[in-house]
């Protein structure tokens, strides 16, 4: 079975990306999925003046995990109309070791906001980028108005169908 690494571009620990992660990760039914929290991964910002002093330890450690997945589900807040500085900064540091960050294995590429829009700005502005650290962006969801439309843990009908028809072009691609 292949391993899936899910986690969410946010810091907050109320973050409703971790929130929708957490929901996707349990509808996942083609693969192992391991959900986790940047937040138990803290790093300084980038410079090159740190990067000379050795990579810190817990960009070791979620290095690692990346490595060792298959594939990616990320969701990412937006921060702005862009995507948020915790996660810029892991991707920063990740793609110092290894350009390819991602490898060039599948992801589920996922945003979710408050508002309407659904944080849609930085994902597409994610869809363009997250290419050059290898992803292989093979389907993306976005979700907005998240508070009306994921109540008592439970996504409303029309959006859990969109969600599942993301889920399964992500596994078609396992």
């Amino acid at each position: 079975m292949k391993k899936i690494l899910a986690f969410s571009g946010s810091n907050s620990s109320t973050s409703i990306n971790q929130q929708l992660i957490n929901y996707t990760a349990k509808l996942v039914s083609n693969g192992t999925v391991e959900v986790e929290d940047i937040r138990n991964y803290p790093l300084p910002i980038f410079s090159l003046d740190l990067e000379k002093e050795g990579f810190p330890s817990n960009l070791e450690a979620f290095k690692n995990k990346i490595q060792a997945a298959d594939a990616f589900i990320i969701s990412s807040p937006e921060h702005n109309g862009s995507t948020p500085a915790v996660f810029k900064n892991l991707i920063d540091w990740l793609s110092r070791i290894e350009k390819k960050v991602f490898a060039d294995k599948p992801v589920l590429l996922m945003s979710t906001s408050p508002g309407g829009r659904g944080g849609s700005s930085n994902l597409q502005l994610l869809e363009k980028q997250l290419p050059y650290q290898g992803a292989n962006i093979v389907s993306s969801f976005s979700l907005g108005g998240f508070h009306d439309k994921m109540k008592d843990g439970v996504l409303d009908e029309e959006e859990q169908q969109k969600l599942l028809q993301a889920i399964q072009l992500f596994e078609e691609k396992l």
